[in-house]
This record gives C-alpha cells, sequence and structure tokens, in this order.
C-alpha cells in the first residue's frame, strides 16, 4: 500500500500513548521516529512517573522493527539547513532538525508532539505541527451545574423513594447521572407525609428508568455532606467545635442544620461510591471540595466487602520535574511526599472517633489499607480490593486503561482529580488528561458513575482561590 504521509513523532506523544505508531501505521502512515527520541525513552524507563509508558513504547517500537513494518522509520540523519540558528545540543531542535531531513524524502512531513511550546518552536520555523488527537475527550467535561428537574409530591413512590424517568420532561439524563430535585416534598424519609413550598429539596440518580432519590442525611464512616460556609461564617456545629474544615462533618446528633446549605455533589458521591452494583467511579472538581476525604470515608465503611484497600496516585511534580531518584529510601518510602493528603485525610477520619482511631491504625498494620505504586502494576490484577487514584488529572489515557483494566472480580476503583491542576502541562490539558478521557468515554455505562464536585469548603481563603484565580 502507497505511503499517505509522513509524521514526526516526538518522545511526549510516545509517552502519552505506546500504541500511537499502532494507530498511525493502521492509517497507512509513515511514523518516523528520530533517534535521539530512542534516546530520550531509554533515559525515561527508570522514572516512575512515565517510566512503565515509555517502557511500553520501546517495546512496541521493538515489536514494529522484528515485524519488519514498512510503515516505521528510525531517522538517524539530522538536517540543519535553514535552522542553523537553533541550539544544536537541545533534543526538541534536533527532532526539528530530523524532520528536516525527512522533508528531502517526502513532500508532506507533520511533526506530531503533546508539547505546546514544541509546537510553537516547530510552526514559527515553517514546518506542520499536529497534536495527537486520538485519545482526548470529546468534549470538554467541566460541566459546571449539576441538572435540575421538578418533581411534585405525587409523582413519588414513597415506598422505595423513586420517581419515573420521563425524557420529554427532564430531559437527556445518562444512566447514574444525579439531578437536583426541585419539589414540593421535603425530602424526609421519616415523615414521608411532609411537604413544603417548592424549592430545592434532594438529589436523585437514574437507575435504568426510574430516578432513585438520595437520603439527604446520608453518611459514611461518620462524614456527612458539608456545605462550607454562610457569608464567611461556619453554621454547622458538632459538639461544639467542627470535625475538619476540609470537606466535611461527622454524625454526630448535635448538628445544627437550619442554615447549613446542602452540598449537593457530597451527597450525590456517598451515595454513588457505596452503591454495590458500581465499579468504577470519578469525583472531579477543584480543590478543597472532599473528592479524596469522600472516597477513603466511603471505602472504610465498605471495608467489610472488599479485602483491601489500595491507595495510590502518579508522582508528578508541580513542575513536571524528576527529583524522584534524590529522595531517600524504598519505593514507599519515596512516595511518601505524595501521599501526605491521604495520612492527612486519614487522620482527620481518624479523629472523628476512637474506634476510628484503632479501626484504621489496625488496618494499616495488617497492610488491610496499603500503598501501591502506579509503575509496577503492569500485569498486576486486583481482586475484590478498592483502588483508589488520587491526582487522576495527571495520567495520560494510556495509564487510565492499563489502571482500569487490572480490576479483577468484586473490585472498585474510585478516580479522584481537578483539571485544573493538571501539572503536566506540557503533555496534557483538559482534553488530554486521561480522567477527562475516561470521564467522556465511560459516563453512563451501567457500572460507571461520575460526580463534579463545585463547591470548596476549606475556607473562604481557598473558595476565592478556586473560584477567581
Amino acid at each position: 500500500m502507497p505511503i499517505k504521509k509522513a509524521k514526526v513523532i516526538d518522545t511526549s506523544t510516545l509517552v502519552h500513548d505506546p500504541s500511537c505508531l499502532d494507530h498511525l501505521i493502521n492509517n497507512k502512515i509513515l511514523a518516523c521516529i528520530p533517534w535521539v527520541v530512542l534516546e530520550e525513552l531509554d533515559g525515561l524507563k527508570k522514572r516512575p512517573d512515565v517510566g512503565f509508558d515509555a517502557r511500553e513504547a520501546i517495546r512496541s517500537l521493538e515489536a514494529l522493527r522484528r515485524a519488519h513494518s514498512p510503515y516505521l522509520k528510525i531517522v538517524k540523519e539530522t538536517d540543519w539547513t535553514g535552522i542553523e540558528f537553533l541550539e544544536h545540543r537541545t533534543n526538541d531542535h534536533k527532532i526539528i532538525a530530523a524532520a528536516n531531513a525527512v522533508k528531502k524524502q517526502f513532500d508532506n512531513v507533520e511533526i506530531i508532539s503533546k508539547d505546546s511550546m514544541m509546537r510553537i518552536k516547530v510552526r514559527e520555523l515553517g514546518f506542520k505541527a499536529e497534536d495527537y488527537y486520538k485519545d482526548q475527550a470529546e468534549k470538554d467535561t467541566d460541566n459546571k451545574e449539576m441538572p435540575r428537574v421538578e418533581v411534585k409530591n405525587e409523582e413519588i413512590d414513597k415506598n422505595n423513594f423513586s420517581f419515573q424517568y420521563n425524557s420529554q420532561k427532564h430531559g437527556e439524563i445518562a444512566i447514574n447521572q444525579g439531578v437536583i430535585c426541585v419539589s414540593d416534598w421535603k425530602g424526609d424519609f421519616k415523615r414521608p407525609n411532609e411537604t413544603c413550598n417548592l424549592n430545592e429539596q434532594f438529589v436523585a440518580v437514574r437507575v435504568d428508568n426510574r430516578f432513585k432519590i438520595v437520603p439527604n442525611n446520608i453518611q459514611a464512616f461518620g462524614i456527612r455532606p458539608y456545605g462550607g460556609t454562610v457569608n464567611g461564617k461556619h453554621e454547622t456545629l458538632i459538639n461544639g467545635k467542627y470535625a475538619h474544615d476540609n470537606a466535611a462533618y461527622d454524625g454526630g446528633d448535635n448538628i445544627n442544620l437550619t442554615h447549613q446549605p446542602q452540598n449537593w455533589s457530597q451527597t450525590l458521591a456517598l451515595f454513588q461510591l457505596t452503591r454495590p452494583d458500581l465499579s468504577l467511579i470519578f469525583l472531579e472538581g477543584g480543590a478543597g471540595t472532599g473528592k479524596t476525604l469522600f472516597a477513603l470515608a466511603a471505602s472504610l465503611e465498605k471495608r467489610r466487602d472488599f479485602r483491601q484497600i489500595l491507595i495510590t496516585r502518579p508522582m508528578v511534580h508541580l513542575e513536571d520535574v524528576d527529583n524522584m531518584g534524590f529522595l531517600p529510601g524504598n519505593i514507599r518510602e519515596k512516595m511518601d511526599p505524595w501521599l501526605r493528603p491521604i495520612w492527612q485525610n486519614l487522620s482527620v477520619l481518624k479523629e472523628l472517633s476512637n474506634d476510628n482511631l484503632q479501626l484504621i491504625d489496625k488496618m494499616l498494620l495488617e497492610k488491610k489499607i496499603d500503598i501501591e505504586p502506579l509503575d509496577y502494576i503492569r500485569g498486576t490484577t486486583f481482586w475484590k480490593s478498592i483502588l483508589i487514584i488520587d491526582e487522576a488529572q495527571n495520567l495520560t489515557p494510556h495509564q487510565m486503561k492499563t489502571i482500569i483494566t487490572r480490576a479483577g472480580m468484586g473490585t472498585k476503583i474510585i478516580f479522584t482529580g481537578d483539571l485544573d491542576q493538571i501539572d503536566r502541562k506540557r503533555r496534557l490539558d483538559k482534553l488530554s488528561s486521561g480522567l477527562a478521557y475516561a470521564i467522556s468515554k465511560l459516563s453512563g455505562q451501567s457500572v460507571v458513575a461520575s460526580i463534579k464536585f463545585q463547591t470548596s469548603v476549606r475556607s473562604e481563603l481557598a473558595k476565592l482561590g478556586v473560584e477567581m484565580l
């Protein structure tokens, strides 16, 4: 078959999706790999954040070479004609010079890169440049509001606290999608006959062709939804103090809810996280909205249904610069700086009661709560476990697929992340992040739920930071 065009692939693309070569070759496109890209992949294969993907890319290259694919070309030449002013020792410039050499053989040559700065340089020099689009979300998942539907008291089945879904009345609501219900029923399961003025009263989830109403007093491991502050002041006290200003308050009896706004996202999240029929949960939202705390609390609430709770997060620095090798200790000790938010949230749960303290310490000692480095999960199958992946916005689509496909029977996976805090900005954005991609592709499946957290409940200052910066 004739070759349609030649595309020069840089390192960021191969690390983003090690299977990109198969995609290009299947479309009869010549994939050109500059020699410097091979050297960069070799240098990345031991890095804890991208090493797995670098090794996968290397294996893909080796398989294609063994198959003598006519659509793979390793480019050893460089041509600096017309770009002599570029620093010759810079790897990005070597890739551009390799593309310059390829142009002698092919008229239609493009450089494919996930690095936005690389694409800017390439275009300024008169070359064609493209982002790699195969694994991207179909649309921006940053929807700001949960849908609202109106449901009258007489429409609600008080035997199972549900009501019929009608697409003409309620709009297009996906399976397992949550809605805020404007109703004249108070949402009180204990006093089901009480009515009130029409207002936002509760949330419901579409399950098959009905909406299942979520109890407003839902809790997990002593954690309840928390609406934050009202006019800059906390309105909800628990035994004279607050459980924590990070995300939620505990389930004690001495609670004054007179002026407390209901946090619908957290209410929905607790319901979805504790559903036995869901295997994959996405919690996406801004800083301080309670994603990690709620994932941990729900996992501990359902601990008897699982063998183990495994926690991990990608080890990505704020500037995406690898300092991992300079940290002392073994891999778990090296991971500790990245896992401090996890330990802080576990400390919050411990402080709620002495029973919580003893239980969590016991589970940590017996490794019922354990750490799982992402870089070593290839080939692993997790059976009847809860796997919590924090800061998932820094995962590539390939990494996301690798994690999800590790799930064995009885396993639940929870991803938490904030698409406004992507640290791999040279390679990922709101559409190409693995978190955005997975939410876009998998939402609406019968075993999948996605919740967008809206309200920061750390403090007024944190809330201002989320909304205005």
